[in-house]
């Protein structure tokens, strides 16, 4: 616990209560002889007891259908991934992800991980998605005609809904008791280009005295992203970001690194460097050279933003049809059915040829080094110059398959959500309220990717000689067929099935001061099943360009009890406990019990004191545990490699793999919150709280510079280098493991303010502004006990602070609407050296009229004033630029028409 932020706490805590006392004695004999109005008992995110005050004692937030239509956001996920509570922002559909994930987005609730956050669908689970193991949901299968509310409980939950929610809750509340139908049509075009969208929606219901029926269907379309349309990410403006693995290539020899003396002679960054190649032969290939590298040699780099898509091309058709009839007085039947179809194309740069690097045999006639006069001849009968080795020895190649093509992506991700429900009342126990429901969903993806390299068939070919990479004794036609002679279409599948079932009762056991104690029990059963498999040359890590690697088959069964219990002392303090326990069949996770208790006091109508304290528990998820062996090249420096003079010292691009790791053990977690609601004025609300979150046991993978760093200061890491029997440069960066382990933990804490005014008036309209905002004070990251205990929010990747300021209008059939987005500056100090990016803030317009015949019609634009995102090439690489907390796509201007009949 950190004494500084308990003791500004407590401090708050009781300076509030006495502010409340003094204020409510005036006004006390009056509360208690006005009539309040009475609110029909509802259920509030974070706990299953009926409640009559939308305000309780956990930290909900909550967006409106009309501040959804406001921000102007398209889908649900632009929504969430903006609000202050995804701190660090969150997983973003980009190009350069298998399995799947190019066509995924997530929210991160405090930044600790969307496999942290729960997502509910009217306080039900929505299916996980199959690229993830199951780990996180996927928030493009959700509609956004659905919605009537967004609740995000900010605040852990595991106690009330299971281990998956220990980060926070985000509840998406549908629209009910519909009547018509409603077709709206929007259509946005990007500033920067690519990125346009449209959406269309049909939304219909038919309601009477004995039930309703709802439905809506929703089609997106959007084209793709290409780097090359962004001016400050087209290409890479300095050779330090470039690919050494370029076409036509180079190759590490006896002589030491070569380059094809086709590879264009453009050198980044010198005189002669207008920042494009327009040679049509080696498109985005350049020579250059660099620390390491043999003196006037150097490497053919390849300048691979000119051909990847940043955002993917998107296609999205989802169905969604609720129904409620009472089958008697005393029962009612509600059913749901969810069907969501999500296409995603992505492209990446053709295929690096990555370790074990193809090697062109001693003596071959296709061998480099003839490029540069040698006789490569195993007996010397050649012409040229005799080398030191006979026959030259073998080469290394740097190549990257560009004949090929691109490697084109496309993913289809189809979801189906089936729940049936019964609830009523029964005379027992004095009166009980039950509900028994049951759920099915499933989650199936394909994945496909086009023009990859099969090196078990490429180096056949070196050795044959039938493939002569630097046209040695081939056109650049004849290459080009033999190079498809290795080409390789990966498949990936996966499917993730969970069926659900539970039964809840509400009654009450008693009496208090305060009125009846609430009593919730329940239990829930679940069990799922993973399949993935992938095409047998990838799974068998033939493949180079792809995320090959296991296939897996797995399930898992899980059994729960919970309790809630709500102890009304007085009319002004009551406290709720809950417990829940699950029990996982998963060999080494075992079970756990998770106990919360929350408590509120209303010293007077206009101020609510509270908090919460409760404890977590997380199994890993199949992907965590199971995970496919995926390789990437994330960014990241080199600190050792820099020290030795064998790599650059920026930021530069280096062979890592991620995957699962089966001798994992569970997370679990501790958190509390302490806060005040005012509303001293029918107008005004203003809410403060402070929250602290720890965790031990973290399961996650780790980054390319936090295994840098810990092996600079002489820590276990995962950085694996090359040796002296390796096929690649002594001392540099083989590969560096970023596989899911159990950590030491991270500790973090941090204050939400929130405050809104709302102003009715007689000739101006009704004005309604405020702002949220979300400040982190203590971000503790540790991978061992050892580890430092310094805090790092606020630095590169870990803004402190986030804000959402608003204001809107309306008047008679006008609206207006601003919002803004804040997001604050970052700053590392990396071993020395700074870097930094500043604030970054931008806004949304809308302007929205009703027409005379039961339409309306808005305009926006998203980002109206066109800011860029804060960059900082020397930190994040080529994409200069964190994409999980900014948009590429600069203004971006749109039109809805929306028509009711």
């Amino acid at each position: 616990m950190n004494t500084s932020l308990f003791e500004r706490a407590r401090y708050l805590f009781i300076t509030l209560s006495a502010v409340a006392v003094v204020f409510a004695i005036p006004t006390w004999a009056q509360d208690e002889d006005e009539d309040a109005a009475e609110l029909g008992k509802i259920e509030v995110t974070g706990s299953r007891l009926n409640q009559t005050d939308v305000e309780t004692a956990q930290p909900v937030t909550v967006i409106s259908r009309e501040q959804i239509e406001l921000s102007g956001f398209a889908t649900v996920a632009e929504v969430l991934q903006n609000t202050p509570y995804n701190s660090f922002g969150s997983f973003r559909e980009t190009s350069g992800y298998a399995n799947g994930q190019a066509s995924v987005n997530e929210i991160s609730l405090r930044g600790l991980g969307s496999n942290r956050t729960l997502v509910l669908l009217d306080g039900r689970r929505i299916a996980s998605t199959g690229g993830s193991g199951g780990a996180a949901q996927n928030l493009n299968q959700i509609p956004s005609a659905i919605i009537d509310r967004i609740e995000i409980l900010r605040d852990g939950a595991s106690a009330v809904y299971g281990s998956d929610a220990i980060a926070g809750v985000v509840n998406i509340i549908t629209r009910k008791d519909f009547d018509g139908m409603d077709i709206s049509i929007t259509s946005g075009s990007t500033e920067v280009g690519g990125g346009d969208y449209t959406r269309a929606n049909i939304t219909g219901g038919v309601s009477n005295s004995k039930g309703n029926i709802y439905y809506t269907f929703q089609h997106y379309d959007r084209r793709p992203q290409y780097y090359n349309e962004i001016p400050y990410a087209s290409h890479a403006s300095n050779y330090d970001y470039f690919s050494s693995f370029g076409y036509p290539g180079a190759a590490i020899t006896g002589l030491g690194i070569i380059v094809d003396p086709r590879c264009p002679e453009a050198n980044v960054g010198s005189s002669r460097d207008n920042g494009s190649n327009t040679n049509s032969t080696f498109p985005n290939s350049y020579y250059w050279a660099g620390p390491g590298l043999d003196t006037g040699l150097g490497r053919c780099g390849y300048d691979f933003a000119q051909d990847i898509m940043s955002i993917p091309r998107a296609k999205r058709n989802a169905f969604l049809m609720k129904s409620s009839y009472d089958l008697s007085p005393d029962v009612t039947m509600n059913t749901v059915v969810m069907f969501s179809q999500l296409e995603g194309d992505s492209r990446f740069a053709g295929t690096p040829i990555t370790a074990p690097f193809p090697v062109i045999p001693s003596g071959s006639p296709n061998h480099p080094m003839i490029a540069y006069g040698y006789d490569c001849t195993p007996d010397g009968s050649g012409t040229g110059t005799a080398p030191a080795t006979a026959g030259c020895g073998a080469a290394t190649l740097l190549l990257r398959s560009v004949p090929n093509g691109y490697r084109d992506n496309t993913v289809t991700e189809n979801i189906t959500d089936v729940r049936v429900g019964f609830e009523g009342v029964a005379d027992m126990m004095g009166g009980m309220e039950w509900e028994l429901n049951v759920q099915t969903t499933v989650n199936d993806i394909d994945n496909q990717t086009i023009n990859l390299v099969n090196k078990t068939l490429l180096q056949a070919g070196l050795d044959a000689g039938t493939v002569d990479p630097w046209g040695i004794n081939s056109t650049l036609d004849e290459v080009a067929v033999q190079m498809l002679a290795f080409n390789h279409t990966g498949l990936y599948q996966a499917d993730l099935k969970t069926t659900m079932g539970d039964l809840i009762v509400k009654f009450d056991v008693g009496e208090l001061a305060g009125g009846a104690i609430g009593m919730v029990l329940g239990a829930e059963y679940s069990h799922s099943s993973f399949d993935q498999l992938n095409d047998p040359e990838s799974n068998a890590f033939l493949i180079a360009g792809s995320a090959g690697g296991d296939n897996i088959n797995a399930e898992r069964a899980r059994k729960s009890a919970f309790f809630e219990v709500g102890l009304p002392f007085t009319e002004q303090i009551r406290v709720a406990v809950a417990g829940r326990y699950d029990d996982y069949s998963t060999q080494g996770v075992g079970s756990n019990f998770s106990p919360s208790v929350n408590f509120e006091y209303r010293p007077t109508s206009w101020v609510l004191l509270r908090g919460t304290y409760g404890e977590g528990f997380r199994a890993p998820a199949f992907d965590e545990l199971f995970g496919n062996r995926s390789e990437s090249f994330p960014s990241g420096i080199d600190i050792v490699g820099c020290a030795n003079g064998v790599t650059v010292c920026t930021s530069t691009q280096y062979r890592a793999f991620y995957g699962g790791n089966p001798d994992l053990g569970p997370e679990e977690s501790e958190h509390y919150t302490l806060g005040a609601v005012l509303s001293p004025l029918p107008e005004l609300t203003v809410q403060l709280n402070v929250w602290h979150t720890e965790f031990e046991g973290l399961i996650t993978t780790s980054t390319l510079n936090r295994e840098f760093e810990a092996e600079a200061r002489g820590e276990t890491n995962y950085v694996v280098r090359c040796t002296a029997t390796d096929q690649c440069q002594e001392g540099t960066v083989n590969y560096v493991s970023l596989t899911s382990n159990n950590y030491k933990g991270v500790t973090m804490e941090g204050i939400d303010f929130d405050i809104n005014y709302v102003m009715d008036t007689d000739n101006m309209g009704r004005f309604d502004m405020g702002v949220n905002a979300a400040k982190i004070t203590k971000y503790i990251y540790q991978r061992f006990a050892s580890d430092s205990v310094e805090s790092n929010e606020g630095e590169m990747g870990l803004p402190d602070t986030r804000m959402t300021p608003y204001l809107t209008w309306g008047k008679g059939d006008w609206g207006v609407g601003l919002t803004g987005y804040h997001v604050s500056g970052q700053e590392t100090d990396y071993f020395g050296t700074p870097y930094s990016v500043d604030d970054s803030m931008t806004f949304n317009l809308r302007v929205s009229y009703q027409l005379p015949w039961d339409a309306s019609v808005s305009l926006g634009a998203i980002n109206v004033t066109d800011e860029e995102p804060e960059q900082n090439s020397d930190w994040y690489g080529w994409e200069p630029f964190d994409f999980s907390l900014y948009d590429t796509r600069g203004r971006t201007v749109y039109i809805t028409y929306e028509q009711s009949l």
